[in-house]
């Protein structure tokens, strides 16, 4: 079975605008036809280094037009590019997948040398930029004019191997997630039906690496100068000035970057009138952000709350409409939060339910990824086979309601126990983060298992006193049925957060400053 692989998806409108990577004062653009020049140099100089079709390859860097065409010239070469979190766990990460490329901007290297990177596997590593680095081969690509006509290249494998994508490691130990070909089509065939794209849209990327799937959908993708190593830190002015310079139509970030859009609009009385679709992902969308991104962009524009994971990328989706009647209206034993129905395609299950139907949230379809890279024990624990494909576990609480949709409920390794009674982290917070004043709240247990003390911790926001934040949320959780079960709330300015998106947050770091907090003052 093939798929239609890059070059196949990059091809035609060759004067049409592939990306545009946004800097502070300062833009650099690449048509279609210049980024499939690119690639095929790219892929010739990647050749003329040794790199080889199977070969793993590390591609880290923060200029998202290297790491696209990189990326595209490796999956062209028949190689396997890698991508891996900055501030994860890199050296177990790599120990993992065993490199035998590295390519990256001049600070991974020194990186890779300083902290022992993929040693002893990387024989070839490769220096991206114009920038020397002693000891590293700079991956330059001829003129044009000198490299003669392009190579052919043919349609891929759909069970082959395409990417590894390491999860986060906000939840655990990062994993890499191997892609397959069809599932990297299964992923762009699900964005397509939800983005609907025309071939006039032009999407903003809040991620680094959606940069590589705008121009395969065959959108203008524009990356902005994000600070991925910590985006909530990120220039709301180097966010919402791209949008209004290029006419974005299309924003797709994390609640953390769509906030400082938001909050930068509101501020400055901004409004976004370009924008036809607003899509949120690496964590809950609240209804108080929707109702703010609503004030700045057109009234007919769509807002999705869109739930997967790096394994499952996208599940389902639901739209602030939608997401604010089944938070003031939920259907009966229903709490949480609602994701919406599975993509077409996509099934999701609930797998060890109990008495109510609350289990671990199971999905299979075409954007599953088949297994972990070297991981045998996490491929034992999550995936299975089924008559629809692989079945992953997500490791997510939730239930399935009458028609059809996915309720979340929280992390399964986040759910506080104690004696006769076991409380669900979004069960809580979706109530309490209601509140006035309230940024979001925080559900953790203190002490040991099926004996803990939940604890909310409350993150306000900045013009709320602490003692008017206390009391809205405990008025929040006074007719909520489980809201007399929380033993304690703390005040906590800013929580301790993912550092790809900036939005889940550390519940392991937020517990353990909680416990130390009342053992303080006495509890």
């Amino acid at each position: 079975m093939t798929v239609p692989g890059i070059a196949a998806r990059l091809a035609g409108r060759p004067d049409a605008v592939a990306l545009v990577e946004c800097r502070k004062g300062a833009s650099r653009t690449t048509r279609r036809g210049e980024l499939v020049g690119r690639c095929h140099r790219l892929a010739r100089a990647l050749r003329e280094a040794g790199v080889r079709p199977g070969h793993k390859a590390v591609v880290m860097t923060r200029d998202a037009h290297d790491l696209t065409a990189v990326s595209y010239a490796l999956g062209l070469l028949g190689a396997v590019p890698v991508l891996i979190e900055p501030r994860a766990e890199v050296g177990r990460c790599l120990q993992d997948v065993a490199p035998d490329v590295f390519v990256g901007e001049p600070l991974a290297h020194l990186g890779r040398r300083a902290l022992g990177w993929g040693r002893p596997h990387v024989r070839i590593p490769l220096v991206t930029g114009s920038a020397p680095l002693p000891g590293v081969r700079r991956l330059v690509t001829r003129t044009p004019d000198a490299d003669g006509p392009l190579p052919r290249t043919r349609e891929p494998d759909g069970d082959g191997p395409a990417l590894i994508a390491f999860t986060s490691g906000s939840t655990g130990r990062p994993k890499g997630a191997e892609y397959r070909h069809t599932t990297l089509a299964g992923q762009l065939d699900a964005l397509t039906t939800l983005m609907d794209p025309r071939p006039d849209d032009v999407l903003l990327a809040g991620f680094l690496p959606v940069a590589l799937l705008g121009p395969l959908l065959g959108v203008t993708t524009l990356a902005p100068a994000v600070n991925h190593l910590a985006p909530a830190r990120s220039s709301p002015e180097e966010l919402v000035g791209p949008v209004l310079e290029h006419g974005a139509s299309i924003l797709l970030a994390s609640p953390a970057v769509l906030t400082l859009i938001a909050r930068h609009c509101a501020r400055h009385r901004i409004t976004l009138p370009s924008v036809r679709q607003v899509l949120s992902f690496g964590a809950p969308l609240r209804v108080r952000l929707a109702e703010a991104l609503r004030e700045a962009v057109p009234d007919d524009a769509e807002i999705l709350s869109v739930y997967g994971a790096t394994e499952c990328l996208p599940v389902s989706s639901i739209d602030d409409h939608d997401l604010r009647a089944t938070r003031d209206r939920p259907p009966a034993g229903h709490a949480g939060t609602c994701l919406g129905r599975p993509l077409p395609g996509l099934r999701a299950r609930i797998l060890d339910t109990d008495a109510t139907g609350l289990g671990e949230i199971a999905v299979s379809g075409p954007t599953v990824s088949p297994a972990y890279h070297a991981r045998p024990d996490a491929d034992a624990v999550t995936k299975s086979d089924t008559d629809h494909g692989v079945l992953h576990r997500t490791g997510d609480l939730g239930r399935l309601d009458d028609e059809g949709r996915l309720w979340f409920l929280g992390r399964k390794a986040h759910l506080i126990t104690g004696p006769g009674f076991g409380l669900t982290t979004e069960d809580i917070e979706a109530a309490a983060d209601t509140a006035p004043g309230i940024r979001r709240t925080a559900l953790v247990g203190v002490g040991t298992a099926v004996c803990q003390l939940p604890v909310l911790c409350v993150e306000p926001l900045p013009a709320t006193s602490r003692g008017a934040a206390l009391a809205a949320v405990r008025a929040a959780l006074k007719d909520h049925p489980e809201g007399h079960r929380v033993g304690a709330l703390l005040i906590r300015p800013r929580f301790p957060t993912d550092p790809r998106h900036n939005s889940k947050i550390d519940r392991m770091r937020l517990a353990g400053w909680a416990a130390r907090h009342l053992r303080g003052r006495g509890r």
